[in-house]
Order: C-alpha cells, then structure tokens, then sequence
C-alpha cells in the first residue's frame, strides 16, 4: 500500500466493526473479571491509587506542601502513578464497596481500548480485513486476556506504547503543531504508565529519521522534549528534589531478585538465558496465531524499505522482546514484562491474515462463503484456548510444547503470580473451614497477606475479600513461613520460589501430599488446599 494511504480513516462499516470489537473486549472481560485470584502486584495498585485519588480530593484545599506530597504520593513511588491514578478514581466512584473489582474494571476498559485501537490502526494502514484479524488475534492471546483482568500496569502499558507509536506516525504523516504535540503528550503518558517507557524514543528516533529523514525532525523534537514536562508534571511525587527522585526511579538501589523455572533449571531473574524471551513468545500464543504472525514478519522482512507503517510494527514487536534478550536484564514472570509486543505481533497477524483472505477467496470465486467459514473456524479454534484455560490464562502453552501439560514436563514454570489461587478455591475453603480456624499460603507477595503481629492478627485482603462468606464466617489467613498455628495450608505451585527459598514443607505439601482441593488445569497441579499433618 502506497505511504500516502497509511493512516487513512477507517471508512464506516469498519467503525461499527471497531465499537463492537470494543464492546466483545470490554464484555467479555467484565464477565469474567473475579474469576481469577489476587495477583501479587494488585495490592500495591489498589492502596496506592486509592491514596493519589483522595489527593485529587483535596485539591480545593491546595495539597501542594511536602508534607501532603509526601503523605499522598509516597506509597509506591517507586511505579509511575497514571494507572493506579485511574484505578483509585474508580475506586472513589463506586465507594469502598468493591476496591478490587472497581480497579479491575479500569484494566479491563484499558483493554478493551487496546483492542479498538490495534483494530484502528491496523485496518487504517493496511486494511479493515487486516485490522478485524489483528484485534481477533490479540483476543485470541491467552494470556493477554488473562492479564486484562488485573488491577496492574502490564495492560495499561500496552496501550500506552502503542498510543504513543500510532500518534507520533500520525505527527510524521500531518506534520502540524497540533499532532506534534499530541505525541509528546502521549509519550508523557507512556511515561507516567511505567518505566519500560524510556525504550521508546531508540525507537521512535530510529524509525521517524531512517524512513523520513528531516520530516521527522520536528515530531522527534515535540516528543522528546514535551513527554519528560507531561511526565514531571503529571507526577506529584517527582515535584520537590526532583532530580534526586528521578534518579531514584531509574536506578533504584535495592530489588528483590525474582526467581524462575526454565526448562529445569532455577534462575535468579538477571541470570535467565538471553533466548527466554523469544521461546515464552513462541510457545505462549496460540499456534494458530503464532503461524500467521511468522507469516506477516516473513512479509515484513521482504518489504521493509517499501512498507513504513509495517516495519515500525516490526521495529517495535522486535525491540520490545529484544530489550529482555539483553543480558543482566531481568527475566520472569511468563511474558508480562514484554506484554507490549504482543499487540505488535497481532497487528503482524492481521497483515498476513488479510492476504490469506485474499488468497483463499481467489480460489474460490465459486464458493464465496469459503473465505468466511474459514476465518470463523480459525478464530473458533484459537479463542477455543482461552476458554480451555480460564480462569488460569497465565498458565497457558500452546501444541509446540504440548500445552500446559508438556510445559510442566519439560520444566517450565506452569505457575508465578497466584492468580491460580482464585475464587473457586476461596469458596471450597469458606464451606470447608470452621469459623476462626487459620489458613496458611505459600508462596505470597508481600503486602497480600500478613501475619500475627504481637500475637493480634491484622486484617489484609484475604480476610477482606475472599475470606468472607454470606454468613460472615471469619478465616484467619497468615503466611506459611511466619505461621504459629495454622489449620490449612494453600500452596501455589510456583516452583521457583519454592525451590530459590528452600521451603522444604512447602515442596512436600506440594509433591508428597494428597489435596483436599485442587485447581488444576490439562492434568497439572497449579494450586492446592492442604490439611495440616
């Protein structure tokens, strides 16, 4: 398609199409939303937004000193606040009635707008056919799905990457202040989502000046130098000792490392083999998929210099995996860190599925329902995973590996960020356990479940959320490691951080011991109930 096409409007039929693929994502995520369990990062998300949402509360009072800087926006400074800003607002809309599913149903609104926009984008480059495949494509992908059902900043950063690519090719191809500007803005807001943002300008850099030369330079100086201002100015925490707190964030002094199992092998996450990203892309999207999106990087290798749009596409899928190929970079947790790629890789899809399309519909001038039989049995047959899987999206394998059940096998991590221990095992546990016994977890995050503290136990938010039922039946939850007593025990089978801990009674709870409830998905083990020996 000639440059001068790219970015053109979708015509009219293809903007019905983008508001029902907006209202099939939204849908189908808010259906589902409290399917799966409390993720690790969700408690920071939630506290923190709550506490940047008052903030916005007291803005007629003038909470501008230090001190209500401080109060409001130090909890997790260490993560830009957009999201968990938009999160606490929600919470604030519907009351403290539902915190975890108010800042739910912003991640699955964010979604649900990454979806329309891999579809607008798409279908406005390359096609309407070639967008409806992308945003199908990317609904299709498990584990996307199964994160767009958490209070996180995976999602939003998804979106926020790939608003800030499609504005700056629109501030290329207009060439207006006001398009320059909206992608400096954007690019703030990618700023102000998380930190894996500051990639983003090799990229933008390298694709506006190799494809466009000097046009490129006004959009690159409105970017690059209006999304650090949006990012200072939309951040309150970096408002007093600014350049102390930036350096802070960009280099903080002390992490935790983070364990993961691949193929066998225990790493701590700056140790993981450079290749661990390419192989959980490869091995985590629907085979389906996977084929079309090797197709459309084939197509875009060949006409890299004659398809702009298309190779920013492909710059941006590869660089965003690539990053985490790095060595010394860290690597866990599946394919969350590198999430952005994925709509990348489902706009790759929708190109190769247009000509597909186009293929099989020369060949059958005869038969013209053929086309559209086969698209709806290929898309039947991909979304057919995720249904499989749910609510355990997170621990999905496609057929290279043999699914979930061969990944177990070759020993990769089934298992990381105890969504798996979800509403299900919560109910079996509120019928099963007698009003103040105590139930035990391990492994857990930090701030998900607390334990005695000087012999009084302190509400978190298994107590708050799960642990409570229509008869106001109250559990104790404590963690494994700190427990004085406990009545049972959850154990998330999360290797890794079993084997990195050394947890010897966690690993015989999970491979000696018989569970009185499992979760289990394609014959594998991803959470178990214990009782006590």
């Amino acid at each position: 398609m000639p440059e001068t096409q790219d970015q053109a409007a979708p015509p009219h039929p293809w903007r019905i199409a983008s508001l029902a693929l907006f209202t099939l994502a939204l849908g189908l995520t808010t259906l589902t939303l409290d399917d799966p369990g409390l993720v690790w990062d969700e408690p920071f998300s939630i506290d923190s937004g709550r506490a940047y949402a008052a903030w916005l509360g007291e803005l007629p009072r003038g909470p501008f000193s230090r001190e209500a800087i401080r109060f409001f926006w130090a909890p997790n400074h260490e993560h830009p606040p957009l999201a968990k800003l938009l999160m606490g607002v929600a919470q604030a809309l519907v009351g403290d009635r539902s915190p975890i599913m108010s800042s739910r149903l912003t991640a699955a609104l964010l979604f649900a707008l990454l979806v329309e926009l891999v579809f607008k984008f798409a279908a406005g480059a390359f096609g309407g056919l070639a967008g409806l495949v992308a945003a199908g494509s990317l609904l299709c992908m498990p584990r996307v799905f199964g994160h767009a059902h958490f209070a996180a900043l995976d999602v939003p950063m998804s979106l926020a990457w790939l608003l800030s690519v499609v504005a700056f090719a629109r501030a290329i191809r207009k060439g207006t202040h006001g398009a320059c500007a909206l992608s400096g803005i954007c690019f703030g807001l990618a700023l102000l989502t998380k930190i894996n943002a500051v990639f983003l300008p090799p990229v933008l850099v390298g694709w506006g000046l190799g494809f466009h030369g000097r046009r490129a330079l006004k959009p690159l100086a409105w970017t690059l130098l209006l999304g650090p201002v949006v990012f200072v100015a939309g951040w309150p925490w970096l408002w007093y000792d600014t350049l102390t707190r930036i350096a802070q964030y960009v280099r903080p002094t002390w992490r935790v490392s983070i364990p993961v199992l691949y193929f066998g092998r225990v790493y701590g996450d700056k140790a993981a083999p450079w290749h661990y990203p390419l192989v959980m892309t490869l091995v985590t999207i629907p085979v389906g998929v996977l084929f079309l999106v090797v197709l459309g990087s084939v197509r875009a290798v060949r006409e890299f210099r004659r398809q702009p749009v298309l190779a920013l596409v492909t710059i941006n899928a590869a660089c965003i995996i690539g990053i985490f190929m790095v060595p010394g970079v860290p690597k866990y947790d599946g394919v969350r860190l590198f999430l952005p790629a994925f709509p990348f890789l489902a706009i790759l899809a929708g190109v190769a599925g247009k000509r597909c399309w186009e293929w099989l519909a020369e060949r059958s001038r005869k038969r013209p329902w053929r086309p559209l039989f086969v698209t709806a049995a290929f898309f039947v047959s991909q979304a057919a995973a995720t249904w499989w899987m749910h609510p355990c999206e997170l621990s999905y394998y496609n057929a290279l590996v043999g699914g979930l059940w061969g990944a177990d096998k070759l020993g990769m991590e089934t298992t990381y960020w105890h969504d798996v221990v979800n509403r299900d095992l919560f109910r079996w546990l509120n019928r099963r356990c007698a009003v103040r016994q105590v139930v035990a977890f391990y492994p857990v995050g930090e701030t998900v479940v607390f334990g005695p503290q000087e012999g009084k136990h302190v509400p978190n938010y298994y107590d708050g959320y799960y642990l409570n039922d229509p008869t106001n039946k109250h559990l104790m939850a404590v963690r494994l490691e700190s427990a004085r007593r406990y009545d049972f025990v959850v154990i998330n089978a999360r290797k890794a951080m079993i084997l990195w801990h050394k947890n010897e009674l966690a690993w015989r709870y999970l491979t000696e011991k018989k569970p009185l409830y499992a979760v289990r998905k394609q014959g594998v083990l991803l959470a178990g109930v214990y009782a006590r020996d």
